[in-house]
């Protein structure tokens, strides 16, 4: 999904559980992420819009910091923006800068198919987390002007032993009236370089009203900067 703006810290209303701290923190420790000696990369590119093709070439040194050839204005949105979201997924941080700085309880008892349910107090969004198996298994925020379940389907290990999401699948809401807007399901696939977990293909299908787009990318011949 692409990137979005996120809202302001609220007041946290619930007490911090170092129960449901620790097992958040876990979750976030076993998640795969490029570690601080990242420095970008660059790779070629081939960018497909529901069939129409576009190549060229693309540098990523951040979320906000990527630079391709393409210049279709279409495909040059949907690179960047995916791109933008990996990075700043996969990108190096702590548990304190992330959702360490919240506070963190136990929403139920853990009975839920997707797995036991984590709240971030004071976070602005109504986030929710449902946790399994030491890892997320979905992901549940809210504002105003948006609404969204992100509910990951299959993930693997890399080489480390932390976890890659491999497919998942994004459900956007009417923040007003709660109906189902859209459905985004994504397929992605990782090469490693170096020590680092890179981009090698995305496949987003996309379903809104009486219509299906699927868009793709897919990175070859990635050099480390």
């Amino acid at each position: 999904m692409a990137t979005y703006e996120k809202e302001k810290d609220v007041a946290a209303t619930v007490e911090d559980d170092p129960k449901a701290r620790a097992a958040m923190q876990e979750v976030f420790g076993n998640t795969a992420r490029w570690g601080t000696g990242f420095n970008g990369f660059t790779a070629d590119i081939a960018v497909n819009l529901n069939g129409q093709g576009f190549n060229g070439t693309v540098t990523v040194k951040g979320p906000k910091e990527i630079e391709t050839s393409i210049e279709d204005e279409n495909a040059k949105s949907f690179l960047t923006e995916n791109l933008a979201s990996i990075a700043m997924h996969r990108g190096p941080r702590s548990f304190e800068e992330s959702d360490g700085k919240y506070n963190i309880v136990f929403g139920d008892d853990g009975t839920h198919p997707m797995g036991r349910k984590i709240v971030m107090g004071g976070d602005g969004m109504s986030s929710y987390y449902r946790i399994k198996d030491g890892r997320i298994h979905q992901i549940n925020r809210a504002t105003p002007r948006m609404a969204f379940s992100i509910n990951i389907e299959e993930s693997l290990k890399n080489d480390d032993g932390k976890f890659l999401t491999k497919k998942y699948a994004v459900y956007y809401f009417n923040p007003e009236t709660k109906a189902l807007k859209d459905v985004e399901c994504y397929t992605d696939q990782y090469t490693r370089v170096g020590a680092f977990d890179l981009p090698e293909t995305r496949r987003i299908i996309h379903s809104e009203n009486d219509w299906v787009e699927v868009d793709s990318m897919a990175l070859s011949n990635h050099k480390l900067m």
